[in-house]
């Protein structure tokens, strides 16, 4: 099969990247190892006790998105305790996401230039700024314009209301001089694009039955697919891409994930936008006598600076709410975000980077308490309904430094259920990693403390990573030497190569990465179309 240009991974850079292509009038092949997930799959309104393990599942994971032999191959050598989210299905993690959508700030692209660390983007946040707005209008975003500098304002649908916890923090913020503001997420506060406004079930993770949260199978498909330039590949897991003799990608070799046959498809350009452990994989495991430590890797850069966030959880009893009769609280899980303020406080920091926080989107379903309380019987009972209606919990998220040394490779002599060599990943937090989470733990307290909260607990005691914010691995930048890509996600070495996604990310902030994802998706698609009508890339 031929086409004009091979997508492969259907997450968020898989879907935007395809439907800007074929509405640009491509021949568009969308390929996913993985397979489409049916409604019923879902536990969309589930109670924990209807989960596995009475709701000990993690959230916001269909177990048929990640099957055991998936789950299995990988290893993690010499790491600290990291976690990285590799999904196999149709949408990708667009699918159950928690839709948090911010754009990065100008000093996110300047990390080199401002802090002395890491290295500059090759591209700047005016540059992406255009982008951001596309997508925003594209997905829908509800959010509030708050004019500061650390996150930009962008084009909003009607901002969500904040609960009555997030009131009392609010006021505790007000008075400690840290502004909290409306979530900016994209879910729905009003219909738009022929989707229903969100019905507040406060299920976001476990995926949206009605499409109020954006998910590339509801949104992006039946875009692509009224174009006619559209094709869907499920089930097709790449082993490798395949090159010619100048070195042009010229097909990528696939498995047929149910009748196991291999077949090869053909196209004049590709776009790898797996995840970033699995679009390092993908390249490492290309390998040719043009190429022979992996495709566009003569440099040895392809895998190198895996980052993403440092994570912590630490959650609190309002005084004045607990006790009082319960009510429901769910909603369309966090509703409010406290920006990154630490970077007010001029050179006092011993660090560099920022980090942020996301209030209540662990959700007010389960009781997390009971698992902290000491005791027994009508009186532990008792307690725990007592402290249900005060919890409120502070999501912590703080930067991480691209390192080289903290880095995805493969193994040749251990593979998975397919025969693909599996990836190894090795990762430890740095001395200013450490010092970021220590100080972002300890502002979170405080400002529970502030509100009020009589008991508060860091649920996660060591520094954790990444939350499904997986970055770097096939990074853009100014250096060929340093670099894989340059500003448009093109390979250095490879013409008709792409890469998009988190993995082409110089570096990362403490902001999540999904918006500034599907903004490089549409950039590189226009630039695509450019380097096609100037012949620079052919068809």
């Amino acid at each position: 099969m031929a086409f004009d240009v091979c997508v492969i991974g259907s997450g968020p850079a898989g879907g935007v990247l395809s439907k800007e292509l074929a509405e640009a009038g491509a021949k568009v092949a969308l390929v996913e190892a993985g397979r489409v997930i049916r409604p019923e799959e879902f536990q969309f309104h589930a109670w924990p006790y209807e989960l596995p393990f009475r709701g000990k599942r993690r959230p916001g994971t269909p177990p048929p998105a990640y099957p055991k032999e998936v789950r299995e191959a990988i290893r993690y050598e010499d790491s600290d305790p990291i976690g990285v989210d590799r999904i196999r299905a149709v949408g990708g993690r667009s699918i159950h996401w928690n839709a948090v959508a911010l754009r990065f700030a100008e000093r996110d692209f300047r990390e080199r230039s401002l802090e002395g660390v890491e290295e500059d983007w090759p591209l700047t946040y005016q540059e992406l700024a255009p982008y951001y707005s596309h997508v925003e209008k594209m997905i829908g975003v509800t959010g509030s314009r708050e004019n500061l500098e650390i996150i930009p304002d962008g084009e909003f649908l009607p901002p969500l209301n904040l609960r009555c916890s997030e009131q009392i923090v609010k006021r505790a913020c007000n008075k400690m001089g840290i502004r909290m503001i409306p979530a900016r997420k994209a879910v729905l506060t009003r219909p738009y694009d022929n989707r229903p406004a969100c019905h507040y079930c406060g299920r976001c993770m476990e995926g949206c039955d009605v499409g109020a949260v954006f998910s590339v199978p509801v949104s992006m498909f039946p875009k692509a697919m009224k174009t006619g330039n559209f094709t869907l590949l499920a089930n097709k897991i790449v082993r490798e891409l395949q090159v010619d003799r100048e070195g042009r990608v010229r097909s990528a070799s696939v498995i047929d994930a149910v009748s196991r046959k291999e077949e090869a498809i053909e196209a004049s350009i590709f776009a790898v936008c797996c995840g970033a452990p699995e679009s390092a994989r993908l390249l490492l495991n290309s390998r040719s006598p043009q190429f022979p430590h992996g495709l566009a890797n003569s440099n040895d850069m392809v895998g190198r600076y895996l980052h993403g966030n440092v994570a912590a959880n630490v959650i609190g009893y309002l005084e004045d709410l607990a006790g009082t009769h319960p009510i429901n609280n769910d909603g369309a899980t966090d509703h409010t975000y406290i920006p990154r303020f630490n970077h007010l406080s001029g050179k006092q920091n011993r660090y560099s980077g920022g980090f942020h926080f996301q209030l209540n989107y662990a959700g007010f379903l389960f009781p997390h308490q009971a698992k902290l309380l000491d005791g027994f019987g009508s009186a532990f009972k008792r307690e725990v309904r007592k402290l249900q209606p005060g919890f409120v919990q502070m999501g912590c998220w703080g930067k991480v430094l691209a390192l080289p040394e903290n880095r995805v490779t493969v193994d040749r002599n251990q593979l998975d259920a397919w025969g693909i060599p599996i990836p190894v990943l090795r990762f430890r937090f740095g001395e200013n990693d450490l010092a970021l989470w220590k100080d972002m733990v300890e502002k979170a307290r405080e400002i529970l403390h502030a509100a009020g909260a009589h008991w508060v607990v860091n649920t996660l005691e060591a520094p954790a990573g990444f939350g499904s914010h997986e970055a770097g691995t096939v990074r853009m930048g100014h250096d060929k030497r340093t670099s894989v890509l340059n500003s448009y996600c093109q390979a250095h070495e490879v013409k008709n190569l792409f890469v998009v996604g988190g993995s082409a990310f110089t570096t990362y902030p403490e902001k999540n990465p999904t918006l500034t994802i599907m903004a490089l998706a549409v950039r590189t698609a226009r630039y695509m179309a450019e380097e096609v009508k100037k012949r620079h890339l052919r068809l």
